[in-house]
């Protein structure tokens, strides 16, 4: 069942919790979640994709997974897009998956991209790309990332401070109120996805990881690995809402225009989160286009 925890330790002995929906089919739908997010943002679009394996894994720091210190790292590569796409790539191989489709929402958009790009190992192992409002290009950062990356990310790291917005509820109410920024339709939020959220923000070492994940959301490299999306020669499928205020729905013709095999699909009143406010529809897009890449044909060998 997709509502199932599940642990895997990859490399320096992180351990990554995720969601599998089950079965054994040789395909994967590999579910790539945002900043601050985590592996039960799925769950709406998993119920819609009853006959397609559903893997979701939490990020190194978010959700169920390890928050390490990464002392061995320097400050700029903690927490990282490239690093979890390090993270992802040794989650990949531990499960042992073969045939995949990668699906990114937001950051996790921008470390399916970059897998594509930079593990020639996962590059041969995918059959398609699935992009729900995606980071891909420079842009300016919604406000709470700033913060997050900046003075109140480094207050909330004092357990006493933390401690002291909790008991006011503050804590509570910023969370929510985030949460409902990506959406076109605040009542539209699940409950379970502001709960979870909330759980996850009393993990120990949380505040250091999303301080040091805000911190370095954009990456030196990103006009770089922006340039090489014409690089891409699998199927890539692209999906937005029209009113997202997180990542510009402009974006989403950039990349329909810088990747040559897409497709892209916007939908009405919706924000940042298309797989949530329109799950139906975003899995009656995904199913077909999951279908017909993973039916037969050889995964790119590039």
């Amino acid at each position: 069942m997709f509502d199932t925890t599940h642990f895997i330790s990859v490399r320096d002995d992180v351990h990554l919790a995720y969601c599998d929906s089950g079965g054994s089919p040789p395909h994967v739908l590999l579910m790539l979640h945002g900043l601050f997010d985590h592996k039960g943002t799925w769950r709406t679009l998993v119920e819609h994709l009853p006959h397609i394996r559903c893997i979701a894994p939490d990020l190194v720091g978010h959700g169920q997974s390890g928050r390490p210190a990464l002392a061995n790292l320097a400050p700029a590569q903690r927490y990282a897009p490239s690093m979890q796409a390090d993270y992802i790539e040794a989650f990949i191989e531990a499960m042992e998956l073969d045939s995949i489709v990668l699906c990114g929402s937001s950051l996790g958009g921008g470390i399916a991209l970059r897998l594509w790009l930079e593990h020639p190992g996962i590059r041969r192992r995918t059959r398609a790309i699935a992009l729900m409002a995606a980071a891909g290009y420079r842009q300016p950062l919604p406000g709470h990332v700033r913060q997050m990356g900046g003075w109140l990310g480094s207050l909330l790291k004092y357990p006493a401070v933390h401690y002291l917005i909790r008991q006011t509820g503050l804590l509570d109410r910023a969370t929510r109120r985030a949460v409902e920024r990506c959406f076109y339709d605040a009542s539209a939020v699940p409950d379970a996805l502001v709960s979870e959220a909330i759980e996850a923000l009393k993990v120990p070492e949380t505040f250091y990881a999303y301080q040091l994940a805000a911190r370095n959301v954009i990456p030196p490299d990103i006009d770089v690995l922006s340039e090489r999306l014409a690089e891409i020669d699998v199927p890539t499928l692209i999906v937005w809402g029209r009113d997202d205020r997180v990542v510009s729905p402009l974006a989403a013709l950039r990349f329909a225009e810088d990747i040559p095999d897409s497709q892209v699909h916007f939908f009405a009143r919706c924000g940042h989160a298309p797989y949530i406010e329109h799950a139906r529809e975003t899995a009656q897009l995904l199913h077909p286009f999951f279908q017909r890449h993973t039916d037969g044909s050889s995964c790119a060998n590039t």
